[in-house]
């Protein structure tokens, strides 16, 4: 069973609570990557019910919307909360490209939800494996087993590091979280290694909770892209156009590395391993970097 979701940019994801109406409406004209639809902490427990029936009833007409995200997310609630078979049974339908499974904790956690999925997958006659599993990574023992996690099951398709200011991570590792991202290194770096060793096509940031903060919005998703993360999910539409921009290789750098390629490619017909360009010895460990670059940048512009 392949991967699902391998190609299409996740740069960027709006968080939309599955109990607003109104907010479930707008979703698709956000501009963001990813519609998020969230049936957990942004929904009251006597709400459940309703935003699973109005999220259930939104995401078949999704991709049908001008302008709208190419991928379709819902978080549900997390395994512990006895919540996620219903959550599941409600929105596991066409047109939904992956779940978000909050607070896992260990590989048994990503298999309770791929058992559900498969099932539900199956009695659905949807395609098997089609609805990917992204695990938000919120505790120390996430942290510690997310490699594990990110192997248990070929449907996982990426990670969220639970990044947002005290919240869920920062309480259980007795943190307290700093602009400069210092205290959250470690597990942030350790995270996205273990992501990326497991070859999960997504590793991605979490929120950033200040609303009025342009400046410090850019700073800790300039962060994230530095480590190694392709995107982070938004609270509100007036993060997205960051994160599409951070999260998308610049005109500068499209153009550096098509030189450098261009470059490399004349080398190689000289007989040359290795050839200096801008100032730098570039060869082939750096042209498979290039590559990896100006991929995602024609995947970007295709969207």
């Amino acid at each position: 069973m392949a991967r699902p979701l391998v190609t299409t940019p996740l740069r960027s994801m709006l968080f939309t609570p599955g109990s607003n109406e109104k907010m479930v409406a707008k979703a698709p004209s956000s501009g963001a990557d990813g519609a998020l639809y969230d049936l957990e902490d942004s929904v009251a427990p006597a709400q459940k019910q309703k935003a699973r029936e109005l999220v259930a009833q939104a995401i078949p007409g999704l991709k049908k919307a001008p302008g709208a995200p190419l991928t379709t997310l819902v978080r549900v609630n997390a395994v512990e909360t006895g919540m996620l078979e219903k959550d599941l049974e409600a929105v596991a339908v066409a047109g939904l490209d992956a779940i978000f499974l909050p607070k896992p904790e260990s590989a048994a956690d990503a298999r309770t939800a791929d058992a559900i999925l498969t099932r539900l997958e199956k009695d659905r006659s949807l395609e098997a494996g089609g609805i990917g599993i992204i695990l938000q990574i919120e505790s120390a023992k996430g942290v510690v087993n997310c490699y594990e996690m990110c192997t248990a099951v070929p449907r996982v398709v990426g990670i969220n590091f639970g990044s947002a200011e005290d919240a869920d991570l920062c309480r259980d590792l007795g943190a307290t979280w700093s602009p400069d991202g210092v205290t959250l290194l470690y597990a942030r770096s350790k995270a996205l290694t273990d992501a990326r060793a497991a070859g999960v096509p997504h590793p991605t940031d979490g929120v950033y909770m200040r609303l009025d903060d342009e400046a410090g919005c850019r700073a800790d998703a300039a962060l994230a892209r530095q480590l190694g993360y392709t995107g982070k999910a938004a609270i509100h539409p007036k993060q997205i156009a960051i994160f599409n921009d951070v999260f998308s290789p610049s005109p500068a750098e499209v153009d550096y590395y098509e030189g450098m390629m261009q470059a490399l490619g004349e080398g190689t017909k000289a007989g040359l391993g290795a050839v200096t360009y801008k100032g730098k010895m570039v060869d082939v460990a750096m042209a498979k970097h290039a590559e990896r670059v100006l991929a995602r940048a024609r995947t970007i512009k295709g969207r």
